[in-house]
């Protein structure tokens, strides 16, 4: 299913601002477990997440700004 959604998200946005995406996964993987496979969700976990999001937020904004010039 993973790889379905991806060749679709590429196709969709691109193979270049896909990539960037890739980055997701750890999030997904830790919140998939902890709802399915009912793990505790930890302060590293939360923290690692934190720290992906705002790298990808950085780095969206960063990418917009050479865009425009």
């Amino acid at each position: 299913m993973g790889f379905f959604v991806w060749n679709l998200s590429t196709q969709w946005i691109g193979a270049l601002k896909t990539s960037v995406y890739i980055y997701v996964s750890p999030i997904v993987t830790v919140v998939l477990s902890v709802l399915i496979l009912k793990e505790r969700l930890t302060v590293r976990s939360v923290i690692g997440a934190v720290l992906i999001l705002t790298g990808l937020v950085i780095s969206q904004k960063r990418s917009k700004a050479s865009d425009m010039k």
